[in-house]
């Protein structure tokens, strides 16, 4: 499951995580002001949503109760370092904490904490405050939803969209109202951010600075978008300073990582609602001089007993974080398969 300010997806998976088959399919549109910058404003009506989400899906029947779930992305703190290589196991405990203390915007006290280190000694360390976490299972709870594992959203959009483990990439997830911003070496996460910027705040520059309602500036993102040429090139000068933000941090990163690790950013694949704005792929390669994709989050699931793909009436990308989860679920350890935050709840 992936909840965010503007909507929410669910996505339940069978088989093997070689033959991922799709059992079950949702997603619905969240009224405004229901959840706010990844807080819950109206329980009531979330819960709502999600009872009948669960109950009534767009495709196939929800047949366990246990969930996996993504936290957004604006809610969670994510550090990446390394050990020194004389540490012993108890040393390496406290420096985890040191590093927590040292990094994390909030105390220790109030937040949940987790931590995966890798064969070549790399920590991922992830936080959130425990408010947030303690919100979502109320709201979980009441609807008699068993939430096994809550994780970042970076390791479910890798766990969807990343195949192999070659290349050095950057996930780049275009949400309503965050852009997350993640660069995995194959599949180890070594630079993760956040930036206030989504697709909200596009359809607001081009409503404001072009004089139209939501719904029309919405519809000219999507189908004008970063074309400089359809509309005397007005709503592209608007979009352009926005995205050029984006790029601008960017950049900021990769320089970061190549002078830890020698390496630079080879891919970009983008993902969230605002990656169908129209050009933004191309315009994004052109600026970076990399290649950039469009995630798709189906590559590695059996989808044949479905056949809905033609029929959907919003596209496949919305779902990248559901399906990282979903594939989660069926690794034989899926508690320990990364960040878990439920391990440390009492």
């Amino acid at each position: 499951m992936d909840v965010s300010d503007h909507s929410i997806e669910i996505v339940s998976l069978s088989g093997s995580l070689e033959n991922p088959k799709l059992s079950a399919l949702e997603r619905v549109i969240l009224k405004p002001g229901i959840i706010k910058n990844g807080d819950i404003i109206q329980k009531e009506k979330l819960e709502e949503y999600l009872r009948n989400s669960i109950n009534n899906p767009r495709f196939g029947e929800i047949k366990t109760r246990n969930f996996i779930f993504s936290l957004p992305e604006s809610k969670t703190f994510i550090h990446c370092f390394n050990f020194s290589a004389e540490l012993k196991e108890k040393e390496k405990i406290k420096a985890i904490e040191t590093e927590a203390v040292k990094t994390f915007p909030f105390p220790l006290e109030e937040l949940y904490y987790d931590f995966t280190i890798n064969e070549n000694g790399e920590v991922l360390l992830a936080a959130v405050q425990k408010k947030t976490v303690n919100e979502y299972l109320e709201v979980f709870r009441s609807c008699q939803i068993n939430p096994i594992v809550f994780e970042t959203n970076p390791e479910s959009l890798a766990r969807a969209l990343i195949e192999g483990n070659r290349e050095t990439v950057l996930i780049l997830d275009i949400g309503a109202n965050n852009t997350g911003l993640s660069i995995f070496d194959g599949q180890i996460l070594k630079l993760s951010n956040s930036i206030s910027t989504g697709g909200e705040r596009l359809t607001e520059l081009i409503s404001e600075k072009l004089d139209l309602k939501k719904a029309e500036a919405e519809k000219i993102k999507i189908e004008i978008g970063l074309d400089p040429k359809r509309k005397k090139g007005r709503v592209f000068l608007v979009l352009q300073e926005e995205i050029q933000s984006i790029i601008g941090k960017i950049r900021e990163m990769e320089q970061y990582l190549k002078e830890k690790t020698g390496k630079g950013i080879e891919k970009v694949i983008l993902t969230g609602g605002s990656a169908l704005t129209f050009n933004m792929q191309e315009y994004l390669s052109d600026n970076l001089e990399k290649e950039v994709l469009i995630g798709d989050p189906w590559k590695k699931i059996d989808i044949t007993e479905f056949y809905f793909k033609k029929s959907l009436n919003f596209e496949s990308i919305f779902f990248s974080s559901a399906i990282g989860t979903a594939l989660r679920g069926l690794t034989r350890d899926y508690k320990g398969a990364g960040i878990n935050f439920l391990k440390v709840v009492k």
